[in-house]
């Protein structure tokens, strides 16, 4: 049988030595380590690697057993997955639909109790329901959160076997796991004359590629953008609770009106600096190549540290403390490849506006 607890004290271990070793990883101009991994946390070489997708490519690893998607393919592959959801998250990314998302998120809240379960299950059903929206959907709210949660059991076991290697058994049961919620989640869009219809609009759009399975595609593209989202907006809340006075200062400055909400914003961004949503990527080197000093070589595997890029001393101040007034963000001073909660370049997350 799976260990959870196991599985999940690796990756928040691995996530803690991010934290501890951001801003050290770099000696002498060259890259860290961590295990048998190259750390990448340099903001310069971070963004050679995120700007080079054929050279630092996507690695499918197990986590392909749930299907593949925008999010683990490469090349024309990519490409056309990407056109299939690009242009519906710009629509729903305009600012007429700021109001709408608003009093989703408003209504959700005010009829939540102030404890933690309740103001997360409040951010789940807003984030859930802006997103099916905008694929002119509705979804079967209490069905999908448990499949949601699956989905959450199976990446994070499919994570972690892909770098500590599992017994046969363990291997089988995953696989079968992210099968069957794959599987169940077909059927419960399936039921919906709707989603069956978007279903078949995305394999048109898809009609190129080889075994495409629009579920999958539909199932990444939601859990990525609602679990990302409710992520950082249940961080800014437990930022904002520590800090009476932000709080007062950022209610005033939202209360006023006003188009411009420099606090807000540093507030956000600040929390996303500090706790970004994605705190590493694995890439696969598809070349020998040298990087920041480092020799690499074709079929290699390279991490790259967000959090490292976030805290790096030679582009923030004081990175390692939260700073809800951060300078950096109020005068628009930072540098933009110091600060990269949704990647940049070429595969930069499509649902960064929305």
């Amino acid at each position: 049988m799976d260990n959870q607890a196991q599985i999940e004290s690796v990756l928040n271990n691995l996530v803690y030595a991010l934290f501890a070793q951001s801003g050290q990883m770099e000696t002498n101009g060259r890259a860290g380590s961590l295990g048998n991994l190259i750390v990448f946390d340099n903001p310069e070489a971070v963004d050679t690697i995120v700007k080079a997708p054929e050279l630092f490519r996507k690695n499918f690893s197990l986590i392909s057993a749930l299907g593949f998607s925008r999010f683990n393919t490469n090349g024309e592959d990519w490409s056309v997955r990407r056109a299939i959801t690009q242009d519906t998250y710009l629509a729903a990314a305009r600012p007429a639909q700021q109001h709408p998302m608003a009093e989703l998120y408003a209504a959700g809240l005010a009829g939540s109790d102030a404890t933690l379960p309740s103001i997360q299950q409040a951010l789940f059903a807003a984030s859930m329901t802006i997103f099916y929206r905008a694929f002119g959907l509705v979804p079967d709210m209490a069905a999908t959160l448990l499949l949601l949660d699956r989905v959450r059991d199976v990446l994070r076991r499919l994570q972690y076997y892909s770098w500590v290697s599992p017994t046969s058994a363990e291997r089988t049961n995953v696989i079968q796991d992210a099968r069957a919620v794959v599987a169940d989640f077909t059927s419960l869009l399936m039921a919906d004359s709707r989603a069956a219809a978007e279903m078949d609009r995305f394999r048109d759009l898809a009609s190129d590629l080889e075994d495409f399975s629009p579920v999958e595609e539909f199932v990444m593209n939601f859990f990525a953008g609602v679990e990302t989202t409710v992520t950082t907006a249940l961080w800014v809340i437990d930022r904002l609770s520590a800090n009476l006075q932000v709080q007062e200062r950022i209610h005033a400055e939202v209360l006023s009106g006003e188009a411009q909400t420099p606090y807000t914003d540093c507030m956000i961004n600040e929390t996303m600096r500090y706790f970004p949503p994605i705190p590493f990527l694995t890439r696969e080197v598809g070349a020998d190549t040298v990087l920041d000093g480092q020799k690499l070589y074709a079929g290699q595997l390279i991490m790259v540290s967000i959090v490292g890029v976030h805290q790096n001393p030679a582009f923030w101040s004081n990175p390692r403390v939260f700073d809800a007034s951060r300078r950096e963000f109020l005068e628009n001073s930072f540098d933009r490849r110091a600060f990269i909660p949704f990647l940049t370049g070429p595969r930069m997350c499509g649902g960064a506006r929305l």
